[in-house]
């Protein structure tokens, strides 16, 4: 993804967004008039989705994956999706309001943030998907279905219905869900931990089911599980597990670098279950005895489970997502599943848990651990990296031994050299990876901005480390002033003793370098107000940050308090470099011009001015 200034990505106004969803909206329409409009609707949550194809191209590829939700609607519909492509209607899509590198990883697009409308551009599939949460209206586009991959076609238009669903009070989660007919439990974690697998095998053995990897969880007037697509998911050496699956296989010519994509409707209509309330979640493990068993799991782990591959795929994903995570498990059980050897002895030990009295569950899922008040906002720490993959353990363990409930770990790795995908899957605990060439500081902290869930922002420099109780102190604070754009410590130097090899203060706090980024915590808002880091500047791009967030008179918070511990090593990146190496001129050089700009336009625009 190319990098910019910060100048070139500045806040969208609304009516600029509602401009490009109305221009896009027509021209859905337009390809619906060109192509026909092939129109389904359905049912899900207790809401009515018109469904309106442009042509058939894109529904032979979506609809199979929904067919189980289509219904007759009574009256109006709630929400309308308008679905269309270029070749086949020859509709082409609008320019977009910004350049490509306000698109992030997930899909969030940097400065288009309006409250009632939604837009979001996946990279993978090249789809935009918009949404009028006012208007409810809605859009998906790709200009060629034939690019579509697989998972798109399994669980398609997944970025709309996760928008509409958090309307309506529900929530997408990244889950399976299999139920005895009565109630349903949650298997909740990343890719990999078995999910699928547990489901097909209770589907084959008679259970009902609900999903293996996307549904919708609702909790009023109780917790209750929604289907949401009737595929599954299965890397292809399963499948000889499951050979009575292969002739619902969809894509069965791609095994060789796809999943296999397994279409279970109709052929399972009987055991595909729209919706049942939820009695239990678990997050499955891999055990070392063959029988499947239930064993009580902390809160933490459980609530992480629930939301990394959420916040990490569904644009627009955080604190409300935490929030509402954490209002389920208030509601229900949960429990770590320790998945045996013996495959088929999974669906005896989830129906055992299913008929289990709720006391009996409430015993067996005494958590072990107490859990902090989910009062906490989202904060996504962002650690960029370059060779730095032996620092890397102790800056996230430095980070979840700040004990800070609501978490996301952003790591940028910026173009090293040494085997950081090694130390990144050594890591104990999930973060979101992203990769880049060298660019710099500055480019690998955008790259995070540009992806963060979380409402609230903090940096760890690979290397540095954080105070215990840091991050808690920091956001108390920053909770307590809404007013408030950031709060800002003191940075302390930590140098080796070569006698005994540990790291020891030295110095002064107070008469350490004033701008170290590690040492605040920013609300995202402050980076709308001032723009990114500055992407020209290799070194003292901090210091130029904070004398952009001075001119604009940021609201901060500074402290007599040490909030970052510097790690002085060597290797650092500022070592041994001149002044001039520093940018020190160059950071002067930028305020100076910025000033200069202001008072001519002072000059050439006095009446407009006359406060300043």
């Amino acid at each position: 993804m190319e990098d910019a200034h910060p100048a070139d990505t500045p806040a969208i106004p609304e009516a600029v967004q509602q401009t490009f969803f109305d221009q896009v909206l027509n021209c859905a329409l337009l390809a619906e008039q060109r192509a026909g409009a092939v129109v389904r609707h359905l049912q899900l949550a207790g809401t009515f989705i018109r469904v309106v194809y442009a042509g058939d191209t894109l529904y032979r590829l979506f609809s199979p994956a929904l067919a189980h939700l289509e219904a007759e609607i009574p009256n109006l519909p709630d929400i309308t999706f308008h679905i269309w492509d270029s070749i086949s209607t020859q509709i082409d899509m609008p320019p977009p309001p910004v350049p490509q590198h306000c698109f992030t990883d997930r899909g969030d697009i940097w400065g288009m943030n309006s409250p009632r409308i939604r837009t979001a551009f996946h990279w993978i599939e090249c789809s935009v998907n918009l949404m009028d949460l006012e208007q409810k209206e809605a859009v998906y586009w790709v200009k060629d279905a034939s690019t579509i991959p697989y998972w798109c076609e399994a669980s398609p238009l997944r970025t709309l219905f996760h928008w509409w669903m958090e309307k309506q009070g529900c929530q997408l989660l990244h889950a399976a869900a299999l139920a005895d007919g009565e109630n349903a439990v949650l298997i909740t974690g990343k890719g990999g931990v078995g999910k699928s697998t547990t489901a097909l095998s209770c589907l084959a053995a008679g259970m009902h089911y609900l999903a293996d990897d996307y549904l919708v969880v609702g909790l009023s007037p109780e917790p209750r599980v929604y289907s949401l697509y009737t595929s599954a998911k299965l890397v292809s050496g399963q499948l000889q597990h499951f050979p009575h699956l292969a002739p619902l296989v969809t894509n069965m010519a791609y095994l060789d670098e796809e999943k296999a994509v397994v279409q279970l409707w109709p052929a399972y209509h009987p055991q595909l279950c729209r919706s049942l309330p939820l009695k239990a979640v678990v997050t499955p493990c891999f055990g070392a005895t063959g029988e499947t068993v239930f064993a009580p799991i902390g809160y933490a782990e459980v609530r992480n489970a629930a939301a990394f591959t959420t916040l990490s795929q569904l644009p627009y994903a955080g604190g409300k997502t935490y929030a509402f995570i954490d209002k389920m498990l208030a509601s229900v059980p949960y429990l770590s599943m320790v998945l045996g050897h013996d495959l088929a002895a999974v669906p005896r030990s989830i129906r055992q848990l299913l008929a289990t009295s709720p006391s009996g569950l409430a015993k067996l899922a005494i958590a072990a651990e107490n859990h902090i008040a989910a009062s906490k906002p989202l904060i996504s720490v962002i650690i960029p990296v370059y060779n730095g993959a032996h620092f890397l353990a102790d800056a996230v363990n430095n980070v979840l031994t700040q004990h800070y409930p609501s978490l996301e770990i952003i790591v940028v790795d910026d173009g090293s050299t040494d085997d950081i995908e090694a130390a990144v899957g050594q890591l104990p605990v999930d973060v979101r990876f992203f990769r880049q060439e060298n660019s710099g500081a500055a480019s690998a902290r955008n790259r995070g901005i540009k992806d963060v869930s979380g409402e609230m922002l903090a940096f760890l420099d690979v290397d540095d480390l954080w105070p215990e109780g840091n991050l808690l102190m920091l956001a108390d604070m920053l909770m307590a002033d809404p007013e408030l754009d950031m709060v800002h410590g003191k940075g302390h130097t930590l140098v080796k003793n070569a006698e005994t090899q540990n790291y020891e203060c030295a110095g002064n706090p107070n008469e350490s370098f004033p701008y170290y980024i590690g040492a605040g915590l920013y609300r995202r808002s402050a980076f709308a107000k001032i723009g990114l880091f500055d992407t020209e500047l290799r070194y003292a791009e901090d210091t130029d940050w904070f004398n952009r967030a001075a001119e604009l008179q940021l609201n901060i918070a500074h402290l007599e308090s040490v909030t970052l511990h510097v790690r002085r090593h060597g290797h650092n990146m500022t070592a041994g470099k001149t002044l001039v190496e520093l940018n020190v001129l160059r950071v002067f050089k930028k305020t100076l011009d910025r000033q200069r700009a202001a008072a001519q336009l002072v000059t050439e625009n006095p009446d407009q001015h006359e406060n300043i």
